[in-house]
């Protein structure tokens, strides 16, 4: 145990059980991980007492099966919304990028080389390791820990130079008779409390080896006082997939979690709810504030257009100006769900349109009119408009980069921290440096741009896990966490344009835990692909890379999170008959994985293209099966569904099971025909019954 830390269960009346983390005496965290306790898995069942024991009478199973690690489950979590998530059994881990290693950054915890040492172990199979949550899982038994430092942020006002904000809400000062206050209050009101420490924690790891579970925080550049809070952990445990999703529902406060996004949904009632004039269903509660009912959970489903996986960066102003002209002109599926309901639509113009990553401007070439110009069409055509940015990142040659070298995220040699490796822009990627309050300002003044002066009320903000980066932060003291909850509440400044009109923000290569108080509408897995897998990254074992079946494998691992946590973006749905490689049966199973466990439903097929090309040889045209998954999508609508791995023996096999239990059925990713529960399950396939 680290003698610095103290830690103590907490069980208040009506709450869950709490591990409290504090500071036994002053200190700073010099190195990138700090040690926080490790517990036995009968410790925490021993602990939970009374709702132990209930749990087990309910599920059937003792709490003792959760120690046996060749037969339980283990949920694990990825560092940000790239990386794997899933139940996994004793002898498996996820893969990692063993040839081109700098892939790996696309979905490692930026102390990875820290937590696998912690993790080794000789001659075995590293420690398992998860972050923000941990789940254990025998028969219908489930414990969990999850991280409680995801309070939803609320403010909206200027943060100062000492990082403090309007309150909107009262704040905990953290201390021990303050905790059930905190809990609640963190909900958002301000970044730091009366004293000046940080609301938003460090994020936490686990490592699980065997029965004990050792917790991490990557607290590097932390200043802690004594007896202030370094960090809360939540432990759960629940008879079902139902009973453990409703507990952390209720810890994390969902019915009130995604007032500011219903605007955005189908549970608007007319067009209007597109929200560009400050219509909506919470324009006039924002965030749960000024609503005398409560809130009730999340129901609707976000979706639109976005030009990716149709165009990739190909794109210019004719050809998103011949989408635009296209969407609502035929029965593409954009169009038939959404457009033609009167439910709000996005239009999403994605990477491809600016000057230069890290030069956040219309390329003059492609989009010689502006993107205000643009904006101001898709509007006309009742359409929300949508604008793809990565705005932590900038490229070597990028004029940001040139013009201002010393905004650039440094390690302690002096050398740029690289972020990334892409060679659709050329090569190595750089970060920001998010301590400079010249930065900041930047930044402050892109995003003004992009609101207030271009239009734009959906902004996809992708790679964000570049702002959570080590290196020798040049500007303000502290950890890279509070630097990045520092940064992401000045963004959400914006979450009101000028005019009065709500915007949202769709965080993608996010880190779940210090994004989600922010950005709650997140990816919830790698990029999806036109096609089923991509073999020549699969074989060097990206773990982030881009395929329809990765996409869901992550997607089905983070259901639990959708409506709970996040609202889920499970990525585009493929209609189409060109293009693509899918069959039938992959389309239709990518269409229903979004629908079932995902909140967002997107579309990138041809709006112009629609039904063109006519099918091959005993497949559907883009017309029957779009009237398919639209069949299914009306049978399916008001249904809740949990989805569990089948067997520790057989990987990529899933049940699903909906709240009431009237719909099940099997998912089977893996490549060949499996036999679950003595069916078979073709490969690329769902079966589904009761609806």
């Amino acid at each position: 145990m680290n003698p610095t830390i103290e830690a103590t269960f907490q069980k208040i009346p009506g709450d869950v059980l709490k591990i409290l983390f504090r500071a036994r005496e002053d200190f700073s965290c010099d190195e990138p991980l700090l040690e926080l306790g490790e517990f036995e898995v009968r410790e925490l069942c021993h602990a939970l007492g009374n709702e132990c024991r209930a749990a087990e009478e309910a599920s059937g199973q003792k709490a003792v099966a959760l120690e046996r690690s060749r037969s339980r489950f283990v949920w694990i979590n990825g560092w940000q919304s790239w990386s794997f998530a899933g139940e996994i059994a004793r002898m498996e881990r996820p893969r990692r990028a063993f040839y081109k290693r700098v892939l790996n950054v696309f979905v490692d915890h930026p102390a990875e080389v820290a937590l696998r040492q912690r993790a080794r172990r000789f001659l075995h199979r590293h420690d398992i390791i998860s972050h923000f949550m941990l789940g254990l899982r025998s028969g219908d038994l489930r414990l969990a820990l999850v991280s409680d430092n995801v309070a939803r942020y609320m403010g909206t006002s200027a943060i100062g130079a000492a990082g403090v904000g309007r309150a909107s809400g009262t704040a905990s000062s953290g201390s021990a008779t303050d905790e059930k206050a905190g809990d609640s209050a963190v909900s958002g009101a301000r970044l730091v409390d009366t004293f000046g420490a940080s609301l938003y924690l460090p994020p936490i790891s686990f490592l699980l080896r065997g029965n004990k579970i050792r917790i991490f925080a990557y607290a590097e550049g932390g200043n802690f006082r004594r007896g202030q809070i370094v960090a809360r952990v939540a432990v759960l445990i629940a008879p079902g997939y139902f009973a453990l999703k409703d507990k952390i529902a209720g810890l994390w406060g969902a019915h009130g979690r995604f007032e500011d996004l219903r605007w955005l949904s189908l549970e608007a009632q007319s067009a209007k709810g597109a929200g560009f004039e400050g219509g909506g269903a919470s324009s006039g509660a924002r965030a749960g504030q000024g609503s005398e009912e409560p809130a009730h959970p999340f129901q609707g489903v976000i979706g639109g257009y976005e030009s990716w996986y149709n165009h990739y960066t190909a794109i210019d102003e004719r050809i998103i100006g011949a989408d635009l002209a296209s969407i609502g002109a035929n029965n593409n599926i954009v169009n038939n769900y959404f457009i033609r309901r009167g439910r709000p639509t996005v239009f999403q113009i994605d990477d491809g349109w600016e000057l230069a990553i890290g030069d956040w401007e219309a390329h003059p070439e492609k989009f010689p009119s502006g993107m205000a110009a643009l904006a101001c069409r898709i509007r006309d055509k009742n359409l929300i408009p949508g604008l793809w940015l990565a705005p932590f990142l900038l490229m070597p040659d990028s004029k940001t980069a040139k013009a201002h070298p010393e905004w650039i995220l440094r390690d302690r040699d002096g050398a740029p921290v690289r972020a990334g490796w892409n060679p659709n822009w050329g090569g190595d990627v750089w970060c920001l440096d998010l301590s400079l309050p010249e930065v900041e300002a930047n930044l402050a003044s892109l995003f003004d741009m992009v609101v207030n002066e271009w239009g734009y009320r959906y902004l996809k903000l992708d790679f964000l896990y570049a702002g959570l980066m080590r290196g020798a932060f040049a500007g303000r003291k502290g950890g890279a966490w509070e630097h990045y909850a520092r940064i992401m509440a000045r963004i959400l400044e914006f979450s009101i344009a000028a005019d009065g009109s709500p915007v949202a923000f769709l965080s993608c290569g996010a880190p779940i835990e210090s994004t989600a108080p922010f950005m709650p509408l997140m990816r919830s897995g790698a990029d999806t692909r036109e096609h089923w897998e991509w073999p020549q990254l699969r074989l060097i074992g990206h773990q982030g890379r881009p395929s329809a079946k990765l996409n869901m494998q992550d997607s089905i691992g983070r259901a639990i999170l959708d409506k709970t946590l996040l609202l889920c973006d499970p990525d585009v749905i493929f209609c189409r008959t060109e293009r693509t490689s899918l069959k039938d049966t992959e389309k239709f199973l990518v269409g229903m994985v979004a629908a079932m466990f995902g909140s967002q439903i997107m579309s990138s097929d041809d709006p112009a293209g629609f039904g063109r090309v006519p099918p091959q040889s005993g497949q559907l045209s883009e017309p029957e099966f779009t009237n398919q998954i639209l069949d299914w999508y009306q049978r399916i609508e008001s249904k809740k569904f949990g989805v569990e791995r089948s067997s520790v023996r057989v990987r990529e096999v899933y049940r699903f099971f909906s709240r009431e239990k009237a719909v099940y059925g099997m998912i089977n990713l893996s490549d060949r025909e499996q036999f679950s529960d003595g069916a078979p399950v073709p490969k690329h396939s769902m079966l589904i019954f009761g609806a």
